[in-house]
């Protein structure tokens, strides 16, 4: 009989956990230490919509831009729960929660970063 294993006991699992808290950490400091580097206080470009012509940049607060740090940290969250979850029922499903969730905190690093960058 094949003893059952645990979510904390996965190396996979664990190795995709830290892949994507890193990431998420990444994602908050990149995002800080461009918003404590920017010279501009006020303003901050939070959406490019290239249907609008002359006003294709949509400008924001502060806390439209933190909202990308909270949105890393509650895509990482969400994640490592909805895995944990299903690694009961079949752990492969939880190890392809894990690995597609990767891919959009890069996603969520590259697009905070184009559009700080446009400040």
């Amino acid at each position: 009989m094949a003893t059952q294993k645990h979510f904390l006991h996965d190396k996979t699992a664990l190795l995709l956990v830290s892949g994507l808290t890193f990431l998420t950490i990444i994602a908050t400091v990149l995002i800080l230490l461009k918003l404590g580097g920017s010279q501009q206080s006020g303003s901050y470009i939070v959406a490019y919509r290239a249907s609008l012509g002359i006003d294709r940049y949509t400008t924001g607060t502060l806390t439209d831009m933190i909202s990308f740090i909270v949105a890393a940290v509650l895509i990482c969250g969400v994640s490592i729960t909805i895995a944990y979850r299903t690694y009961a029922i079949r752990r492969e499903l939880s190890i392809t929660v894990l690995s597609l969730t990767a891919p959009l905190l890069l996603f969520l690093i590259f697009v905070s970063n184009a559009l700080l960058v446009l400040q």
